[in-house]
């Protein structure tokens, strides 16, 4: 926990107002999650800088923030600041990304005692993440982020890792875009124990090649401290090729140490050993995807000596959240709504699509946005997306987006012309789908984050009562 002079020693910055003494014990970059008598951190993500809700965070009784000395606002959000509450504490930075990064590094080094599990991996980091926080909460007080917003930047996981020392342990979601990043991110990280769930094609925009991106996520094993220990999926064929080294063990988990394997529209059913004990489970989700990241879980779990009944607890315990295969329902009009909406890859979208097509329903419905950072290979992705409908039974395929007219080539070789409907806008895709949508329909939405197709769920959850299993 840093004092005002502290935070102005290790950023370079300036005091502007406030009590030099003053200890921060929360920080935070979004006044939607904001905490009373925060640091308010206003970070520059995604095009947003988040300096407009400096203001606001004084209002809601934050105990201070840091603003950039060229910022063109920088008088005027003083003076405003000053005259709310006088006492507010203000530190001026040259950078605000940059100094929040470099206090959160200094304050992971000085609580290393802390294990953190960091996890990475094309696909299923979120789940990996949440089955086994779900497990080790139950004896740690555990950090973690549920808010699904991917703590995937160096900002981001850096405002977490500033209240570090108010927990037992952590598990943070690693994710890069660019060759390079997973190097900063693990040396602010410095994991305990590293997990890669899967090697796909995100971003192959700027990586070229699925090979370049292990290259990149195996970056992870740089930052690693104490157990020195890399999980890895091995029923990922680039995964499996990886060894022990020097610096680092290597675990491997397959979806082969389980057994009667069971996969119906109800969920999944298998057995595996847990401390050697043969242990079966029913759970109601949908995907033998879900298996490898369970494993994984058990075994790190069993790394930790977590009891096997918080194990066993945990697990079961896991649900979907909201954005990620996570299944809604109407039961008096039989209609089914799969949100898949938080974000979407070539590899995603396709076991997104698997999953709604075992399951049964009078119609299905796929509601179908565009998939981020492909670069030059996203016209042939896309397309390729809409011939994968030859493998399925849909009866409507609804797009809006860039590149969906490439979908829309693709799926024109398995599905009718008629049944496949292309909108310039979120609004008129709604409109069209609620005249369309019948007694006993299921959905299926999914897109990249940035085409905000959770905006079509809460329409569709808000006029047809669907609620969450």
């Amino acid at each position: 926990m840093f004092t005002l002079k502290e935070l102005e020693k290790y950023t370079n910055g300036k005091i502007l107002n406030g009590d030099i003494n003053k200890k921060f014990h929360n920080y935070t970059m979004s006044t939607k999650f904001y905490i009373k008598d925060g640091f308010f951190v206003p970070i520059d993500f995604h095009g947003l800088n988040r300096e407009i809700y400096i203001i606001n965070s004084v209002k809601l009784g934050g105990a201070g923030f840091m603003i950039e000395k060229n910022s063109v606002n920088h008088d005027s959000i003083i003076e405003d600041a000053r005259r709310i509450n006088p006492d507010i504490c203000i530190l001026e930075v040259d950078n605000v990304n940059e100094s929040i990064y470099a206090i959160a590094k200094l304050n992971r080094n000085l609580n290393l005692s802390i294990p953190i599990v960091g996890i990475t991996g094309s696909v299923g980091k979120t789940s990996m993440s949440c089955i086994l926080s779900n497990i080790l909460k139950k004896e740690y007080k555990l950090f973690h982020d549920f808010d699904n917003r991917n703590m995937n930047t160096k900002v981001l996981i850096s405002c977490d890792l500033m209240s570090l020392e108010d927990y037992d342990m952590a598990v943070i979601e690693m994710g890069t875009s660019k060759p390079g990043n997973m190097n900063i991110l693990t040396q602010l990280v410095r994991p305990s124990i590293a997990v890669i769930t899967t090697i796909g094609t995100a971003h192959l925009n700027n990586f070229h090649t699925k090979e370049n991106i292990l290259k990149d996520k195996l970056q992870i094993i740089n930052g690693l401290k104490d157990d020195k220990i890399l999980f890895i999926n091995s029923d990922d064929e680039l995964l499996n090729s990886i060894n022990d080294a020097e610096d680092y063990k290597v675990v491997r988990c397959s979806k082969k140490e389980a057994s009667n394997i069971i996969e119906n529209e109800s969920g999944i059913s298998f057995e595996i050993d847990i401390y050697n004990q043969k242990t079966k489970f029913d759970l109601k989700i949908l995907g033998l995807h879900y298996l490898s990241s369970i494993i994984i879980a058990i075994r790190i779990a069993e790394h930790y000596n977590i009891k096997y009944e918080n194990i066993v607890s945990g697990i079961k315990e896991f649900k979907p959240i909201d954005g990620r295969q996570k299944i809604l329902r109407n039961n008096e009009r039989n209609l089914i709504l799969i949100d898949d909406s938080y974000s979407s890859s070539f590899e995603s979208v396709k076991l997104g699509l698997d999953i709604a097509n075992k399951i049964k329903s009078k119609r299905k419905i796929a509601v179908l946005g565009k998939m981020a950072a492909y670069g030059e290979e996203s016209d042939n992705i896309h397309e390729e997306l809409g011939k994968y409908f030859n493998n399925l039974n849909f009866d409507y395929l609804y797009l809006t987006g860039d590149y969906t007219k490439h979908i829309f080539k693709g799926a024109l070789t398995c599905i009718k012309e008629k049944n496949i409907k292309r909108f310039k806008t979120k609004e008129l895709l709604v409109e069209e789908l609620k005249r369309n949508i019948q007694y006993g329909d299921l959905i299926y939405i999914k897109a990249a984050h940035t085409q905000n197709f959770n905006f079509i769920v809460e329409e569709l959850k808000k006029d047809y009562s669907i609620k969450s299993e």
